[in-house]
């Protein structure tokens, strides 16, 4: 499960202002006891992209980049983790259950801290509701992205997932290749290369030599399918990068209710 908060973006200017874990909005709503040790064991780390995020017994809050959940490891990834989301909350409640396969799909910043740091400030009566709370809705995300994958166009999930990566990923470049494309969607690359062509055609989007450019987000969006609301308005992710940012110093009645899958 992941839990996500909107982060104001970093990468509007000619370079990135860099980030720690104290910037996310996540962290920022913890009980400042639970912020304290969190802090003092949390490890900075880049993913590449396509690399696998270890399986740590960790939470990792993402600062910036894009991680994929592929749970059969058959090479189609069903739910995008993003910037100011929160991985590993369910793996934390079960740690005997089997986790899905995490890996970053763009270049990935996050903080990994034990999830005994977290969970034991927060008690796992907290945790407990959180997963019951967010079970519905995560398997209906779930149910549409099976739906999505077994009845809509190749060109309109690809556009989809362009959506996903340009956002989830505050606009940052797309160093993919299209056999990475056919990776995520589970089909031949010659159906991600007609379908690139049919976008690119269309003026959405430019593919070349592992990189893509996107050249019209609202027409890309329109070009997609909508199961998961990518047509609709997508907000930015927004991060803050002020050492001052403000904090919550009181647990927020109702915590961290905006999650995907």
């Amino acid at each position: 499960m992941q839990t996500r908060i909107n982060l104001i973006n970093a990468s509007a200017g000619a370079s990135r202002v860099a980030l720690d874990i104290c910037d996310h909005p996540v962290f920022q709503a913890l009980p400042p006891d639970v912020q304290s040790t969190a802090q003092t064991h949390s490890l900075l780390e880049t993913l590449p992209t396509g690399r696998i995020l270890p399986e740590s017994g960790s939470l990792s809050f993402i600062l910036s980049g894009v991680l994929g959940l592929f749970p059969n490891s058959d090479g189609v990834c069903v739910a995008t983790v993003v910037a100011g989301s929160v991985h590993g909350w369910d793996q934390a409640f079960a740690p005997d259950n089997h986790p899905p396969g995490v890996r970053a799909l763009i270049d990935t910043t996050l903080c990994r801290v034990p999830a005994s740091q977290v969970v034991g400030g927060l008690g796992r009566e907290w945790l407990t509701r959180l997963v019951a709370r967010q079970s519905s809705g995560r398997f209906n995300e779930i149910a549409a992205e099976a739906a999505c994958n077994a009845s809509h166009l190749v060109q309109e999930r690809l556009a989809k997932w362009l959506v996903r990566l340009h956002c989830g990923g505050n606009g940052a470049p797309l160093h993919l290749t299209q056999g990475d494309f056919g990776a995520m969607l589970g089909v031949q690359r010659t159906s991600i290369n007609a379908a690139a062509g049919r976008l690119q055609a269309l003026g959405l989007v430019r593919f070349g030599r592992g990189r893509v450019q996107i050249l019209d987000l609202a027409g890309l969006r329109s070009a997609s399918c909508c199961l998961d609301g990518v047509k609709g308005e997508i907000p930015k992710p927004r991060l803050s990068s002020s050492p001052g940012a403000e904090r919550r110093s009181a647990w927020p009645a109702r915590p961290l209710q905006d999650t995907a899958a």
